[in-house]
């Protein structure tokens, strides 16, 4: 079996967030049960700058673009996987993957709807050879609409990594990109009189899926469906909740560089003493003796950054040091800003810094996330193999991952009024176990570590899937 993996984003090459974890990953957790995976991106001149030993193939793709001809170079890296790259210096030669911090590029549906067209077509010359091409968000969702609308017999899988993003043009989109009219209505791509890519790949795949079992159902309600539940109910025989793992090379305190001391799970305790003493030190924050709460994330809405700003106030006032990594939506990175030095006991800093992260998943004794929703999450898989316990919004994947410790067998904090009173309750309740539970908390910190977040399960569920597509079972 060959299986295409197509993503606007994959580490190390270019990341914003954790699609590009998870389209690293799980291509390698699948290819090492002997499926045949090859990985295609962009280039983009983020991946240029490294430096990487990119071989040219001498292949090249030529397409029509809003009446214009344009020529896509096929490059290719090989390590434990084909990596490949489309090269176009007009669509991708810039500073930033999906725009500037005023907004996104005004032509995103060319860059993406274009590279969708482009790994199409290099399909249909057997250039790159699949039976099955899995596609990744609303950047890489035309996918599946150019293979049915060309009639090809590659099977397609659309996984939706976050609804809230779904890729929404204007009408004229689909001239430019030579998809016709005919698939401008309700049934197809049509969405409140614009183009919506996602809905295209939920609509034309053979097969969606989302990163968490619990997320797909939310999905199907009004709720969380922004605008697409009812799609979503209507192919729910085709819809699928597979959540997602961790790196486990890549995620790991016992051989971690950026840490400051590395431990195990029998050293953990010294570990996380020594790494938040040294991070309290550099940050200035109070006495290391204070639990320390960190949030690390994007700041947005979906991450419950509303709440925490509501909260800070009154979390200053406890007995905790509270250390806050992330950038995001301009108004966010302003409030963050301001906050800078207001409080002894908060720590702020706006920006995105992976070995920082790092740092704090080792030395931080909880990890907020508050989220309002969450497909899948990622960070608090990380932190609970540093031995961190998480507090969190009971919403999503967060829900398949943290036990609440009142319940058998629990290790972490859930809470489900999304409020900031109900987050400040919580955070409440942590601070006990810390000061009130010594030994309890010990042994929720080895639980944690303990825990199996590894790729192993999912990857053989995404290869039952993909058997299930080739046999037209699903």
């Amino acid at each position: 079996m060959r299986v295409l993996f197509a993503s606007s984003e994959i580490y190390p090459f270019a990341k914003t967030g954790g699609l590009a974890d998870v389209s690293y990953s799980l291509p390698k957790a699948i290819k090492e049960f002997g499926i045949e995976v090859s990985t295609i991106m962009p280039y983009y001149k983020c991946v240029r700058e490294k430096g990487l030993p990119v071989r040219e193939t001498g292949v090249e793709v030529k397409i029509n673009l809003a009446g214009e001809e344009y020529k896509f170079e096929l490059l290719e890296l090989k390590d434990s996987l084909n990596h490949y790259f489309l090269k176009n210096d007009r669509l991708y030669n810039r500073d930033f993957l999906y725009g500037t911090p005023s907004g996104d590029y005004p032509d995103n549906d060319l860059r993406f709807g274009g590279f969708s067209k482009a790994v199409v077509k290099l399909v249909e010359m057997g250039e790159v050879k699949a039976e099955i091409v899995h596609s990744n968000d609303w950047q890489t969702a035309l996918i599946p609409v150019f293979i049915k609308r060309k009639g090809q017999k590659a099977k397609t899988l659309q996984t939706i990594h976050n609804l809230a993003y779904q890729g929404i043009f204007p009408p004229e989109t689909l001239e430019k990109l030579g998809l016709g009219w005919k698939i401008f209505n309700m049934e197809a791509l049509e969405f409140w009189g614009k183009v919506n890519f996602l809905k295209g790949g939920i609509v034309f795949s053979d097969a969606v899926n989302t990163v968490s079992p619990t997320y797909a159902k939310e999905i199907t309600k009004p709720e969380f469906g922004f605008g697409l539940d009812g799609v979503l109910r209507k192919y729910s025989y085709k819809l699928f909740g597979i959540l997602n793992g961790i790196d486990y090379e890549v995620w790991n305190p016992e051989t971690d560089p950026s840490i400051y001391r590395k431990y195990s799970e029998a050293t953990v305790e010294e570990g996380k003493e020594f790494n938040k003493e040294m991070f309290v030190r550099e940050t200035g924050l109070k006495s290391k003796a204070l639990p320390l709460f960190a949030f690390i994330g994007r700041f947005a809405k979906q991450k419950g950054v509303d709440l925490i700003l509501d909260s800070l106030e009154e979390m200053s006032k406890l007995e905790a040091n509270f250390a806050i990594l992330g950038f995001g939506d301009e108004g966010y990175n302003r409030a963050f800003e301001s906050i800078k030095g207001k409080y002894q006991n908060v720590w702020v800093e706006v920006a995105y810094n992976e070995e920082l992260s790092r740092k704090m998943y080792a030395s931080a004794d909880f990890l907020l996330m508050p989220s309002l929703f969450e497909p899948c999450g990622l960070n608090q898989m990380i932190v609970m193999r540093y031995g961190t316990i998480v507090v969190a919004g009971k919403t999503g994947g967060l829900a398949d991952t943290v036990v609440d410790v009142n319940q058998p067998g629990g290790y972490g904090f859930l809470f489900e009024d999304f409020s900031a009173k109900e987050l400040l309750n919580t955070i409440k309740r942590a601070i006990e176990l810390y000061y009130q539970k010594k030994e309890e908390m010990k042994k929720i910190r080895r639980r944690v570590m303990e825990l199996d977040f590894s790729w192993n399960s999912s990857a053989l569920k995404y290869i039952r899937l993909y058997e299930n597509l080739i046999e037209g079972k699903v």
